[in-house]
């Protein structure tokens, strides 16, 4: 089994890579896969860029080339749902892109034509495994639901309320939902792991700043536990 781990920044993904042995480098459209192991699982991690399209092609190009058994995207993710804080964990079973809008041709927003759905599944049991992975980590709170993408760094109260009405979601951020898409056509499972580093409201900016390194370390906790999960099973 190989697992494919995507981050967007350097802070979400660097400290996997430091600590991955029999590395292996190699570059497709600009950007560098890591292949090698962690916890004796074979992993490849990649640093994809902000937002859908550099993740969109990160993920394509990380099938394409390596296979991976699941497709798993780390970090950080401003929290919708009031029973999330900073620094605790958001786990995806459905993924929506939330800025898609083909809703003056009469669809709702957030259908994707072509796979002509909404919200996107995660592999089952990914989000199962990721869930028992979180819940091993002392201090840590955990909720699943649905989590949502956008090309927009979510930073005002209207804007959260009006995801949170729509799509019922828990938390948002700029890259799992392409992955999903990506992930979806191609029929490899897929997880969305996201450390709330905000409220996504109007002081977004300035709690993302402060927060975003000790965010992204909670979520790197949740993926190792993962490794480790999958290890023994």
């Amino acid at each position: 089994m190989r697992i494919g781990i995507i981050g967007a920044m350097t802070v979400e993904v660097q400290m996997l890579k430091d600590m991955m042995q029999n590395v292996n480098v190699a570059k497709v459209s600009g950007i560098e896969y890591y292949a090698g192991t962690i916890s004796d699982v074979e992993v490849v991690v990649a640093q994809a860029g902000v937002g859908k399209v550099n993740a969109a092609i990160c993920t394509e190009a990380m099938i394409l080339k390596y296979e991976p058994s699941a497709i798993i995207n780390i970090g950080v993710a401003g929290g919708l749902a009031t029973a999330l804080k900073v620094g605790d964990i958001a786990i995806a079973d459905t993924v929506v892109e939330h800025d898609m809008d083909t809703s003056a041709l009469g669809d709702p927003i957030g259908f994707i034509s072509g796979i002509d759905i909404i919200n996107i599944p995660c592999g089952g049991w990914v989000t199962e495994a990721l869930g028992v992975a979180a819940k091993k980590i002392d201090g840590i709170s955990t909720l699943c639901g649905t989590i949502v993408s956008g090309d927009q760094f979510i930073s005002s109260k209207e804007k959260k309320t009006e995801l949170v009405n729509r799509f019922d979601a828990i938390a948002t951020e700029m890259e799992g939902a392409s992955i999903g898409h990506v992930c979806y056509m191609n029929d490899v499972p897929f997880g969305v792991l996201r450390a709330i580093s905000d409220s996504a409201d109007d002081e977004a900016d300035m709690s993302f700043n402060e927060f975003c390194e000790m965010a992204a370390k909670n979520s790197l906790k949740v993926i190792l536990s993962f490794l480790e999960t999958v290890k023994e099973n």
